[in-house]
């Protein structure tokens, strides 16, 4: 769980580094092996904490033309602001990237936003390598290590 004791932190911009365990996020530990280096720069306006969501870790992920298994490094720059002592009107239009917080919020979990951003960052298709070849359909041989007589 990640949570920033808001008491702790005056008026004016703060920085927060933290390193976090895939399991803390819910996030898959065979995706995500190494720990995640989280650093949070938040500006405190109250009511206003305009936050910075910075990630730095490697993930691994399997290629989706040839199968195999490939590490690269994951960094995610994300806004998020947050309004202290307030809830959204119903006719409001849903942001994403703002979040009401009710009075008397002392420790403000930021687990599940920190987990949204990571999970649709990742991208949606997965190359080991940009000029990736893929797998032969007919005898499965990976064509970037083999030449295939029906390629």
């Amino acid at each position: 769980m990640v949570k920033i004791h808001l008491p702790t932190y005056p008026q004016g911009v703060h920085k927060i580094a933290e390193s976090v365990e895939a399991h803390d996020l819910d996030l898959d530990p065979d995706v995500f092996r190494a720990p995640i280096q989280a650093i949070f720069t938040f500006d405190r306006h109250d009511p206003y904490l305009q936050f910075d969501f910075g990630v730095d870790t490697t993930v691994r992920l399997e290629c989706d033309r040839c199968l195999t298994m490939y590490e690269q490094p994951f960094n995610l720059h994300a806004p998020m602001l947050y309004v202290l002592g307030r809830v959204a009107a119903p006719d409001e239009p849903d942001d994403p990237e703002i979040a009401y917080i009710p009075s008397g919020i002392v420790d403000l979990d930021i687990t599940s936003d920190l987990r949204d951003f990571i999970v649709l960052a990742i991208p949606g298709k997965h190359l080991c390598k940009e000029d990736c070849r893929g797998i032969c359909p007919i005898c499965g041989v990976d064509l970037n290590t083999q030449i295939c007589p029906h390629s």
